[in-house]
C-alpha cells in the first residue's frame, strides 16, 4: 500500500502547489487521501498557551428592535462611551443632552410621612447618633470666646426684631439674619484653630441641583440652601464603605406613586449644579446652613401636636430636608469628581448640615456611597448621621439670654471644626480642578453604535459643526431667543443656520 501510494503522489506532484490547496478537482475521497502536508507535531502544554482568537465578531442584538436585549445593549453601549470620556464636562453635557420627563423634587415635603419616599428614593440609611470622627473634634481652645460672641449676637438680633421695620414682621426673618451672621461670626472666630475655615468659602443662596435615574423613573432635585461652605479637600470618611451601616443598613420601601405625595413629572431640561461652576478652585463641600422656619413652623406644629397627634411630623420632614438636601449636594460633587451613575463611586463623599430656626439646632453627616441607585443588585447604601433638634436657648428677658445650651454649641463647633483630609492614595488621585472646555472632541466614526450615540446624545457634537457656521451682520435685531437687544450697530453675530430667528430675520449681508 506504501508503495503504490508513493507511486501516486509521483504522477501527481505536478499538479500541486505547495502551501495551497490542489490545482485540480478532485473527489473528496481522493483529496482526503492526497493532498497531505507535513505537520509539525507540538506539545499539549503549548497547546493550552496559544491564544484563542474568534473567528467571527460577536452577535449583538440589532439597534432597531424593541426587545429587551436590545434596550440592555443600548444601555451598555451609552455606559461604554460615557466611561470613555475623560472630562467631567464631557461626561455631564453627553449625559444630559436628551429632555425626557422626571418627578421634580425639593429637600423640603409637605406630605404626611414623606420622609419614607425620601430615603427610598436616595437610599439611604439614617442613623441617629453622630459619627466619632464629629463628636471627638476637641473645640475646648476658643469655646469660652466663641459662647460670648454668640451671647452678644443673639441680644443683637432680638434688639433688632422690637422694632418697628417692615423687614422683621416676617416670622421666618429672625432665622435667616441670624444663621447668616452666626456662619460669619463662628468662621471669624474658629480660623485661628481650624485652619480650613481660614481658606474656605462662603456662598449665600446658591442653586444646587442634580438629577438621577431611579429603579422605575427619573428624578429631579432643586434646591436652595442658605450657606454653603466649601474647602479645598474632602471630609474624612464616617464609616468604612463596605462596613455593615452601609451594606445592611434599613432603607424603608415606598410602594406608591409618588403623585399621592404632590410630587409631579414634568418635561425639563435636567441639570447637575453643586453650587460652584467646575472651574472653581475650591470643590469640596464641608458644611450646609439651612433655615427650616421658611418652610415650615415650629409653632404650627405644636398647635397640631394639641390636636390631632400629628405634631411629631416636624422632626421627621426636617430629617427628609437633611436626605435630600445632604444627598443632591455630595452627589453634584461626585460628578464634578467624574463619577456618573455609570462609573460608581470607588471612595466615599461626605458632607454635613446643620438645620436652623433661628433657636433650635438639627444637625447632620452624610456619606454618599454610591451614585447607581438604578442598579438593584447593588448592595451599596448612603447613610445619614442624624440628631434630633434641640434649642440653643430658652429665652431673652430683661436683656438677658436664659437658658443657654453649652451642648448644642459644642456640638455646633465640632461640625465646623471637623478638619478636611487629603484623599488616600489607595483612592486615586483627585480630579483637576479645572477643566478647559472640550466640545468639539467628539471625533467619532460613523459606525452603528457611534451613530447611535450622536443622535441619542450629543446631537450638536459633529465634526462638521465648524462647515455649517454662518457670519451674519445684523442691524436693529432684537433675538427673543437670546434675551437681548443688539442695537442698532452693525455686529457679526455668529448662528447656525438651522437658526428660526436668521432665517426669519436675516438682515443685511
Amino acid at each position: 500500500v506504501a508503495f503504490k501510494m508513493a507511486a501516486f503522489l509521483q504522477n501527481v506532484r505536478p499538479y500541486l502547489v505547495v502551501g495551497k490547496s490542489c490545482s485540480v478537482t478532485w473527489a473528496p475521497s481522493v483529496l482526503a487521501r492526497t493532498c497531505v502536508s507535513s505537520v509539525k507535531a507540538v506539545p499539549s502544554a503549548e497547546m493550552e498557551n496559544v491564544e484563542k482568537k474568534p473567528l467571527y465578531p460577536p452577535v449583538v442584538p440589532s439597534l432597531s428592535s424593541s426587545s429587551e436585549a436590545t434596550k440592555k445593549y443600548k444601555k451598555e453601549l451609552v455606559r461604554q462611551k460615557i466611561a470613555s470620556l475623560e472630562s467631567p464636562k464631557d461626561k455631564i453635557t453627553a449625559l444630559l443632552q436628551a429632555n425626557q420627563s422626571s418627578y421634580v423634587l425639593y429637600p423640603i415635603g409637605r406630605r404626611y410621612n414623606i420622609h419614607i419616599y425620601q430615603q427610598w428614593v436616595t437610599r439611604t440609611a439614617v442613623v441617629k447618633e453622630l459619627p466619632e470622627a464629629v463628636t471627638n473634634t476637641p473645640v475646648d481652645e476658643g469655646f469660652d470666646q466663641v459662647k460670648s460672641q454668640v451671647l452678644d449676637l443673639i441680644l443683637q438680633e432680638r434688639y433688632y426684631m422690637r422694632r418697628n421695620d417692615p423687614k422683621w414682621r416676617e416670622p421666618y426673618r429672625f432665622g435667616v439674619v441670624f444663621t447668616k451672621e452666626l456662619a460669619r461670626v463662628l468662621a471669624a472666630a474658629m480660623s485661628g484653630w481650624a485652619p480650613h475655615l481660614a481658606t474656605a468659602n462662603v456662598t449665600h443662596d446658591a442653586k444646587v441641583e442634580d438629577c438621577w435615574p431611579h429603579l422605575q423613573y427619573r428624578c429631579q432635585l432643586l434646591d436652595q440652601p442658605d450657606i454653603q461652605i466649601l474647602t479645598q479637600h474632602l471630609l474624612p470618611q464616617y464609616c468604612p464603605m463596605d462596613s455593615g451601616v452601609s451594606m445592611d443598613g434599613e432603607v424603608p420601601v415606598y410602594e406608591w406613586s409618588p403623585s399621592d405625595l404632590a410630587i409631579f413629572e414634568k418635561t425639563r431640561k435636567r441639570t447637575i449644579f453643586p453650587g460652584f461652576k467646575i472651574e472653581s478652585p475650591l470643590q469640596c463641600g464641608h458644611t450646609q446652613f439651612r433655615v427650616v422656619s421658611k418652610e415650615i413652623s415650629r409653632e404650627k406644629f405644636r398647635t397640631d401636636l394639641r390636636k390631632d397627634k400629628t405634631g411629631d411630623q416636624l422632626e421627621l420632614r426636617i430629617l427628609g430636608g437633611a436626605v435630600m438636601g445632604l444627598f443632591g449636594w455630595t452627589a453634584a460633587q461626585a460628578f464634578y469628581r467624574g463619577f456618573t451613575w455609570y462609573q460608581d463611586l470607588h471612595y466615599p463623599i461626605t458632607s454635613q448640615v446643620v438645620m436652623t430656626d433661628g433657636r433650635y439646632f438639627t444637625f447632620g453627616c452624610y456619606q454618599l456611597n454610591t451614585l447607581a441607585l438604578q442598579d438593584e443588585d447593588n448592595p451599596r447604601k448612603n447613610v445619614l448621621f442624624f440628631q434630633d433638634s434641640q434649642p440653643l436657648y430658652e429665652d431673652v428677658r430683661d436683656g438677658q439670654v436664659v437658658g443657654f445650651n453649652d451642648d448644642v454649641l459644642r456640638t455646633l463647633l465640632q461640625v465646623l471644626g471637623n478638619r478636611p483630609e487629603p484623599v488616600l492614595t489607595g483612592w486615586g488621585p483627585e480630579p483637576i480642578p479645572f477643566n478647559p472646555p472640550t466640545r468639539y472632541n467628539y471625533h467619532l466614526e460613523d459606525t452603528q453604535e457611534n451613530i447611535f450615540f450622536k443622535e441619542m446624545f450629543a446631537p450638536h457634537l459633529r465634526k462638521d459643526i465648524s462647515e455649517k457656521r454662518v457670519v451674519r451682520k445684523v442691524k436693529q435685531f432684537k433675538d427673543h431667543r437670546l434675551g437681548k437687544n443688539l442695537g442698532t450697530n452693525v455686529r457679526d453675530v455668529y448662528q447656525l443656520d438651522s437658526n428660526p430667528s436668521v432665517k426669519k430675520f436675516r438682515g443685511d449681508d
